[in-house]
């Protein structure tokens, strides 16, 4: 993603939080007005739900931190394999986990849709704070049709999470509350690491512009949970600190680490996140806040490129470097390519007269219609990829039945799957990640995707077959 880089920022840190500080208030008078959020996060949790109708399985990692709410809620934590630890996402899936097999993944599901979708709203919301209503629409939009966004927090990933949370927290300093935007800062740092530095700097931040005993304890209390809630649990269910970190170091065979120069690779393939006329607002509006001095576009451009940087140095050092960790940085150029490309018309208006912005205008749509259309095609793909992964995990207790239950699979030894099975087939056997295992040998039970090797190996003669699962048992023989 081609973000400008830090030392084209003009104005020094001190002035940038002076300027996207809120205006100073007199003592005694009441906080201004903020923008109301109770009912647009009910409106959120309530398209979510009413998405549970299409097809609502998690992936991967959603997967593991559903199986760790369960052992969480029963005191047997175990974390030696699967993904790398996430606070926040256990915070919900230990309650949901008391829904039973069915609806505990769904509650998930719930939460991480209605955090993409809070997402877009906010999007909207501040394209249009910036500058106008039309800049919302296009911020909101580009966020839309950004690469795997959507496809990443339906099935459960918590990027949707993350930009809601910051682009919220980023909402609620304009509207004066410092707190709130802490807060949810620290939400955010509870699911990404990038995020650490910048809750701490503005924690620092926050007891400097407030000099409070109570400030100083929700600064102090939000950097111990941190700190407790990212590594006791690890520690506790692997008995290694830095579980996750070593996890994270271990990426799959196409990720950007194994590349001949990996912080390079980042940007050459979030180059494809969004784009290109988004990228072309992002510029103009990076340009005219140069010119302007303006402190809060050039702060969203400040932190858009220091986590752009952090990941590419992350990947360079040997994580994995994943497309979906760009989702953050990416969110913030859509919501400064809507004010980018308003401003521009305005300022047509304004030298040249309505006619030629209203050209202008039909232009810049006529130009971006080829590549609005491709993005669109990539939402129909990823849908069916959505639909796919969906009919193939949700089946599995289909499968369990159909072999003959629980009981009977686990009397014949170790449960060996595919590597990107384990967790789902662990949730609905009720195992621990480690006890879902990939390299098989007899005596076991194999549940295997239909297309997968291991579904005919000779080993495991078939004891039962569904239409996308494959079981079979050493014990057959």
């Amino acid at each position: 993603m081609a973000l400008t880089p830090l030392s084209a920022l003009a104005p020094s840190a001190t002035r940038v939080l002076e300027r996207l500080a809120p205006p100073p208030q007199p003592v005694d008078a009441p906080p201004p007005k903020a923008r109301p959020w109770k009912l647009l996060l009910l409106a959120c949790f309530a398209l979510a739900g009413v998405s549970l109708l299409l097809p609502s399985v998690p992936t991967y990692d959603p997967w593991a931190w559903i199986i760790w709410g369960r052992e969480v809620a029963q005191g047997d934590l175990v974390t030696t394999t699967g993904p790398s630890w996430k606070p926040l996402p256990v915070i919900f899936t230990t309650p949901f986990s008391l829904a039973g097999d069915d609806g505990a993944p769904l509650l998930w599901l719930t939460v991480a849709r209605a955090g993409g979708i809070l997402a877009f709203a906010l999007a909207f919301r501040l394209g249009a704070r910036l500058a106008g209503p039309f800049a919302g629409i296009i911020a909101a939009s580009s966020l839309f049709l950004a690469d795997e966004f959507i496809r990443n927090f339906f099935r459960g990933n918590s990027e949707g999470i993350l930009v809601a949370l910051c682009l919220w927290a980023l909402e609620r300093h304009l509207d004066g509350r410092r707190r709130d935007a802490f807060l949810l800062g620290i939400g955010a740092a509870l699911l990404r690491p990038e995020v650490w530095p910048f809750i701490a700097l503005y924690g620092l931040y926050l007891l400097i512009a407030e000099r409070k005993l109570s400030t100083v304890l929700l600064v102090g209390g939000g950097g111990l949970s941190l700190i407790l809630l990212w590594f006791v649990p690890e520690y506790i269910g692997s008995g290694d600190f830095l579980r996750a970190a070593n996890r994270a170091r271990q990426p799959n065979p196409d990720s950007a680490a194994f590349a001949a120069h990996p912080f390079i690779e980042v940007f050459n393939r979030s180059a494809s996140v969004l784009s290109l006329p988004v990228y072309i607002g992002g510029l103009i509006a990076f340009v005219v806040a140069l010119v302007r001095r303006d402190g809060l576009y050039l702060t969203m451009a400040a932190i858009g490129t220091v986590l752009m940087v952090a990941v590419a140095g992350m990947t360079q050092a040997g994580f994995a470097g994943n497309l979906r960790y760009v989702a953050l940085p990416a969110a913030l150029v859509c919501v400064l390519a809507g004010a980018g490309w308003v401003w521009l018309v305005r300022a047509t208006n304004k030298r040249a007269g309505t006619v030629a912005a209203a050209a202008l205008a039909v232009v810049i749509a006529a130009a971006s219609a080829p590549f609005v259309i491709d993005d669109v095609r990539e939402l129909d793909e990823g849908w069916w990829r959505i639909d796919q992964e969906a009919q193939l995990y949700g089946t599995v207790p289909e499968a369990i039945e159909a072999a003959g239950g629980r009981e009977k699979l686990l009397a014949c030894g170790t449960v060996y799957t595919g590597a990107f099975q384990t967790q789902a087939v662990a949730w609905y056997m009720h195992l621990h990640e480690m006890e879902s295992e990939i390299f098989a040998f007899p005596p076991g039970t194999t549940i295997a995707p239909n297309y997968s090797a291991l579904s005919k190996d000779p080993r495991f003669p078939t004891i039962a077959k569904t239409r996308k699962w494959v079981i079979g048992s050493s014990c057959a023989r």
